[in-house]
């Protein structure tokens, strides 16, 4: 693939901010960001179905806003990265603010892929006659043989996927919000600090 479009550094450079040192993942994270989308996948798939062309417009819309969002989050961090606030801690700073990068750039990457995914969803890729029998009498079953519609078994795998993928969005979407939180803490402190702001005269203004 042309480097020009390869998002596999992306997705390397995503993972090694959830990684330790050493590039595990510790059992808390591999809860948060494995574990429990694949259960809420399986939940969904089961609770909701393949998604109904209502569910594909709002999944489409929410999906379009996401994009939209981190792009312009993008454009925040980079405004974080030209501050003239004096930071006390510059290097944690420095790495939180990169950090943050690599997730915004992964997640409007995935978030393609859920739209490209859902697409997916809407069309029927083989034959509708086409079936899957499954020979339940040979493997001595008592059981007429079943035949699976091909269509349905892919369109169900293509509905899991995308449910996993998208809960995949919010969850680092999630891990986003609360780092640009802790950027803009450090950074009201840090403003607060240089300005010599007085806390109680500050409430007292209000």
């Amino acid at each position: 693939m042309s480097s020009k479009i390869n998002v596999k550094e992306i997705f390397d450079k995503h993972h090694q901010t959830i990684q330790y040192p050493n590039k595990s993942l510790s059992k808390k994270d591999k809860q948060q960001f494995f574990l429990y989308p694949i259960i809420g996948s399986i939940i969904a798939l089961i609770t909701i179905g393949k998604p109904n062309s209502d569910m594909i417009n709002i999944f489409a819309v929410c999906l379009s806003i996401f994009i939209g969002l981190f792009l312009n989050l993008l454009v925040l961090i980079l405004s974080f990265t030209e501050s003239k606030t004096k930071i006390k801690d510059k290097k944690n700073r420095a790495e939180l603010l990169e950090q943050t990068f690599y997730n915004l750039s992964y997640t409007i990457v995935i978030s393609l892929i859920a739209l490209g995914i859902l697409f997916l969803t809407t069309i029927s890729i083989f034959p509708s006659n086409w079936n899957l029998q499954i020979p339940f009498s040979r493997l001595g079953i008592d059981f007429n043989d079943y035949f699976l519609n091909v269509n349905y078994l892919i369109t169900n795998i293509i509905a899991i996927t995308f449910y996993f993928v998208f809960i995949k969005v919010i969850v680092t979407l999630l891990m986003i919000v609360k780092r640009i939180f802790n950027l803009f803490i450090e950074e009201i402190k840090s403003t607060n600090e240089e300005n010599k702001i007085d806390i109680k005269d500050y409430e007292d203004y209000d």
